[in-house]
């Protein structure tokens, strides 16, 4: 009697462990999706000028599980630019902007960015120059503002 209890406690473990991992590879198989964020808005006033500039980081996400070298996490970043504007605005010419990805500067080469303060959100439309050619900015669009908390 004490046996038979022993190996359907077992069967049940088993069957247990079994669906939890074809609901992880379910899970895991589910199609990343991607969000862009335009992310820690916040103005200065730039030294010694007495400029003020508005600052932004922009970047994109695919959200699902992933795994890395710190561990389990359900976004990825696939790229970044911190993006600087100088003046009032609400619309920055190219002369206005400067941008940066890991720390390297990136040259703009036309385009505005539009800042509705009302609506909460930037409207990009830019052109880069990389590796002597111009390509659209892969930030371009309308996003949301967050701001920095």
């Amino acid at each position: 009697m004490k046996s038979s209890v022993i190996c359907r406690d077992a069967l049940i473990r088993i069957r247990a462990i079994q669906w939890l991992a074809v609901l992880v590879v379910a899970w895991v198989e589910l199609p990343a999706h991607g969000e862009i964020k335009l992310d820690f808005w916040h103005s200065y006033t730039h030294q010694p000028s007495g400029v003020i500039h508005y600052s932004f980081q922009i970047a994109c996400y695919k959200r699902g599980l992933f795994f890395g070298s710190c561990g389990p996490s359900t976004r990825s970043l696939q790229w970044e630019y911190d993006i600087d504007l100088v003046g009032n605005g609400p619309v920055y010419q190219k002369e206005q902007v400067a941008i940066s990805s890991e720390g390297k500067k990136v040259e703009v080469m036309s385009g505005t960015i539009t800042v509705s303060p009302k609506a909460g959100e930037a409207t990009i439309s830019l052109r880069l120059k990389s590796s002597g050619a111009q390509l659209e900015f892969v930030g371009n669009g309308t996003h949301p503002i967050s701001k920095l908390k």
